[in-house]
């Protein structure tokens, strides 16, 4: 026994040792991941790497970029922002904050981009030294360079300038601006150093980036020159109604979709900040224009030509033509009848305190005050009788819901209806405001327009509406009636 626990122990260190071998063979192969083939050298390690700036980047106030057809002045300053706060009990209130910021007077700043220069610039040591007394500094770009000045709060200045790339695509040709030697710079840093003037821009659409359907109030969608549809918030959240080309409520599923993708709308880039031709973007006849209001602020959004996977788009009162990634545009096509709610009329049984059905000859009076809690001294009264049975009462509810799943199935905006209502439904709200619902033949026998106080809804229903097995309102009344005429025998 001895002899074989001897074995197993002589193989555990076997194993060990193996282990072990293996273990520090692959440290050696191993490839630091902080490592790569484009790592900013350090003067310690490459006689050619020189360090192109020697000011601290928390001392540094200003920067000058200067490009072939302008000139960008960026300055450091303190601004302050507004902010909403939540207090211990719960409430929200304004407030404010001082932030450092870097602001130009011909356009909103990319803070990220700035900051990706100030990386570029502090960090910026070259890797190969290429030429010491350059003859001609077009071979690097460096006959009309990027220039980035940089100036701290002493007064003091630096001038970096950035050519074109090398061959291989891997740095960079850039000088000191005091200097004549011509050196590479990897490429990354070149290019947080040297932006294009349009990335400097802020592809920030709104004066907030926090914003939310639940900002929106009002929209306004024309496509291809023609009104779509105007919505406004008419009860928050959720109740929103569209007023033109038809006064009716918004099926909010599908409006949701341009409230949410607007509210959540970033530009990807700015493409050109000179609008003299916009035909070359489909701006001077935009396909789409969405006109809204968005916590407070009206914008005008202008949608042209797609390029890809993305739109030009311009916002009015700012002369910048943007990219935005048409996967957040993709309601653009949504047909008015997706938008609207095809139910005309929707007052919860709550809310109401008399409805009044005139069908087939028959005038019903349905009465009520009738609680959420379905509580036993609700009252439900029909053609002047109370009812008191629970299940009479359930078949009163579903009466009136009846009534109100009436609903079209089909628009005619260009519909001009005349002629006497065959149906006649008249609503009144417990705080007495009275709504009438009336559905007038159509000519082609095929149904009824519906009308809402007097005016055409644009709605058009068939007369199979009134006769659905389900929750018509002819067969909940059918059973309602039976069930009390059993009540009473």
């Amino acid at each position: 026994m001895r002899k074989w626990r001897n074995v197993i122990v002589l193989g555990i260190v076997l194993v060990a040792l193996v282990a072990a071998y293996f273990l520090l063979k692959g440290q050696e192969n191993a490839v630091d991941p902080q490592a790569s083939a484009t790592s900013t050298p350090t003067a310690g390690e490459n006689p050619d790497a020189v360090k192109m700036l020697d000011l601290e980047r928390d001392n540094i106030v200003k920067i000058v970029l200067k490009y072939a057809d302008r000139e960008v002045v960026l300055n450091l300053e303190e601004r302050e922002v507004e902010t909403e706060v939540e207090q211990e009990d719960g409430k929200v209130v304004p407030s404010t904050y001082i932030e450092k910021v870097w602001v130009t007077d011909a356009f909103q700043v990319d803070q990220t981009t700035v900051n990706n220069i100030l990386y570029g610039g502090v960090n910026a040591v070259t890797r190969r030294l290429i030429d010491t007394e350059p003859s001609d500094l077009s071979a690097y770009g460096l006959d009309k360079p990027v220039t980035v000045t940089f100036t701290d709060k002493a007064g003091n200045s630096r001038t970096i300038e950035v050519g074109t790339s090398t061959p291989s695509g891997d740095d960079y040709y850039v000088r000191k601006g005091d200097g004549k030697e011509v050196y590479t710079l990897v490429r990354y840093l070149a290019e947080y150093l040297a932006p294009g003037p349009h990335d400097l821009i802020s592809r920030q659409l709104y004066h907030r980036q926090d914003l939310t359907e639940e900002d929106m109030t009002e929209l306004t969608f024309h496509r291809d020159g023609e009104l779509v549809f105007s919505a406004y918030l008419k009860k928050a959240p959720v109740d929103w109604q569209i007023t033109r080309p038809l006064e009716i409520s918004a099926n909010l599923q599908n409006l949701d979709r341009f409230l949410r993708g607007l509210s959540g709308l970033k530009a990807s880039r700015v493409v050109d900040d000179r609008t003299d031709n916009l035909a070359a973007y489909g701006l001077d006849n935009p396909r789409y224009v969405l006109e809204y209001t968005l916590d407070g602020q009206s914008y005008v959004l202008r949608l042209g030509n797609k390029v890809g996977s993305a739109y030009y788009a311009m916002m009015e009162g700012r002369n910048l033509v943007y990219a935005v990634n048409a996967d957040s545009l993709n309601y653009l096509d949504t047909p008015l009848r997706d938008v609207v709610l095809f139910m005309i009329y929707v007052p919860s049984i709550f809310d109401t305190s008399r409805l009044v059905i005139e069908i087939d000859g028959r005038r019903d009076v349905l009465e009520m005050d009738i609680s959420q809690e379905l509580a036993e001294d609700d009252v439900y009264i029909f053609n002047g009788k109370a009812i008191k049975d629970k299940e009479a009462r359930t078949l009163f509810r579903r009466y009136y819901q009846g009534a109100i799943a009436i609903s079209g199935d089909r628009l005619d905006l260009e519909a001009k209806p005349e002629g006497k209502a065959e149906v006649r439904l008249t609503y009144t709200s417990k705080a007495g405001e009275v709504t009438v619902v009336e559905l007038i033949p159509t000519p082609d026998g095929y149904g009824y327009y519906a009308m809402k106080n007097g005016r055409y809804t644009g709605l058009v229903l068939g007369k199979r509406e009134l006769d659905k097995e389900d929750k018509g309102i002819r067969k909940s009344y059918e059973n309602f009636v039976s069930y009390l005429n059993e009540l009473e025998e």
